[in-house]
């Protein structure tokens, strides 16, 4: 039996063991990516968006405050007094007295007219929580954007890699046949150690393209909030890249009409009417207001020994009153007119702003479109240059190996070969990337991710 027991032990504190590195596990697990995954995950779990969701639930908190003011009220109280004293000759310790009284009322008002304010403050906190709405909205589409761009940035170091590897392997198998050739005496030692140069440039960058792509990915985790030690894997097959169907030609005329409805300038809107019912709201402390009250009181006291508690409380003391107070301010010392100022001054604030935020929206709009034209006549002479350099190689190539042409030459056109691999890769990013930020400045990004890379992306509301 005690065998028994010590086992059951054991095992308790095996599974105990395995649940404790659970974590550790969880944060050194893989993962696959493609770019639906990255919308996803995005979305989910971004905390740029988790705060701007608590923004807009203080929002409708404060509109649910705004429009309980247009309700009346009611208080009710209860109190009890207790009270012990003499006659005024003999000891109060000796030949004291006590009383007991209760009192209760209920009492209530309504602002029956406030100068406008209890509207304006109304219409006030509904622009500010359309506001906030706007905000998430252009911000999910941010951080959509910056999350595709790490994961296509990602995607194009991880192919660099592949490039320099590739070349890696050639200027390689170039040594070996150098070598070989030195050791029959057809190749002087020179052309060893200049290939054996080439070879060791290779290696370095390689490993710089290696570091270059763990940064990226770096990036991307920190965006999409993953543990920094979960190895990614890119699913490079469903991640849009370099496919021509997807890059349409922008129409920058409906571009321009389209930035107007952009979730930021919507919100700036709504921060401008916001504004404009603050000074409705300051103005209203300079006019009259009408209050209706009303109230209900009632007692008891011990002194009153001809009724008892219920019927003083319930019948004979009961007090009913109620009126209408109109306040009128004659002198508040300049608060109105300083609030009216300040309300003013926030309004222009909020202009100024918004003139900045059109021209700013315009000018992106048109350094997105110039990028996307250079990027599109950047990847066409890329690939140009890329036949071009892989004919010119493979007949340089040829006559190396028929001994008519030099190893410099080859290794020249070697170089020109990688750099336009590389330059290749580069411009399908850039084409992308500016394709993509052409919606985002034009505020259509997310009917671009869901009409031409079938991805769906979640209604805001």
């Amino acid at each position: 039996m005690p065998r028994i027991i010590f086992l059951l032990l054991l095992l308790a504190c095996s599974v105990g063991t395995v649940s404790g590195q659970a974590p550790e596990i969880e944060n050194r697990s893989t993962r696959t990516l493609a770019l639906s995954d990255v919308i996803s995950l995005a979305l989910n779990r971004n905390l740029t968006l988790e705060r701007s969701k608590i923004q807009i639930e203080l929002r409708e908190n404060d509109l649910l405050f705004a429009e309980a003011d247009s309700q009346a009220n009611l208080t009710g109280s209860v109190g009890g007094n207790l009270r012990y004293f003499g006659n005024g000759t003999d000891s109060v310790w000796e030949d004291g007295s006590n009383t007991k009284s209760l009192s209760g009322s209920l009492n209530s008002s309504l602002e029956l007219w406030t100068g406008g304010g209890r509207e304006a403050s109304i219409n006030q906190a509904k622009a500010s929580l359309e506001a906030s709405f706007g905000d998430l909205s252009r911000s999910r589409q941010v951080i959509l954007f910056n999350s595709i761009f790490r994961y296509m940035e990602a995607i194009l170091r991880y192919k660099e890699i592949g490039i320099q590897t590739e070349e890696l392997a050639s200027r390689q198998e170039n040594l070996d046949r150098i070598i070989l050739s030195f050791e029959n005496q057809i190749r002087i030692e020179a052309d060893v150690l200049r290939q054996k140069s080439l070879v060791a440039d290779s290696e370095r960058r390689l490993a710089q393209a290696k570091q270059t792509h763990q940064r990226s990915l770096y990036f991307l985790k920190e965006l999409l909030l993953l543990p920094p030690e979960t190895e990614i894997i890119l699913d490079i097959e469903n991640s849009g890249w370099g496919n021509n169907d997807y890059l349409t030609e922008p129409n920058v005329e409906s571009s321009w009409g389209r930035i107007l409805e952009r979730p930021d300038l919507l919100a700036q809107e709504y921060r401008l009417e916001a504004a404009n019912q603050n000074i409705r709201i300051a103005e209203s402390g300079g006019k009259a207001s009408l209050t209706a009250s009303a109230s209900l009181r009632t007692s008891y006291s011990s002194q009153n020994r001809r009724e008892g508690i219920v019927s003083q409380y319930f019948k004979t003391e009961p007090e009913l009153s109620g009126g209408l107070t109109l306040s009128i301010p004659i002198f508040d010392r300049r608060r109105t007119s300083t609030n009216v100022a300040r309300a003013t001054l926030q309004q222009r604030q909020e202009e100024i702003d918004m003139v900045d935020l059109k021209q700013g929206a315009r000018t992106d709009l048109l350094q997105a479109v110039l990028d996307f034209n250079t990027a599109q006549a950047q990847l066409a002479f890329s690939q140009d240059q890329l036949l071009s350099a892989d004919a010119a190689l493979e007949a340089e190539q040829a006559r190396y190996d028929a001994g008519a042409a030099t190893l410099l030459d080859v290794n020249s056109l070697l170089s020109t070969r990688l750099d336009a691999a590389v330059a290749v890769e580069e411009s399908w990013f850039n084409l992308f990337t500016n394709r993509l930020d052409i919606t985002l400045q034009d505020g259509t990004l997310e009917t671009f991710l869901i009409n031409k890379l079938n991805t769906q992306v979640p209604e805001l509301r």
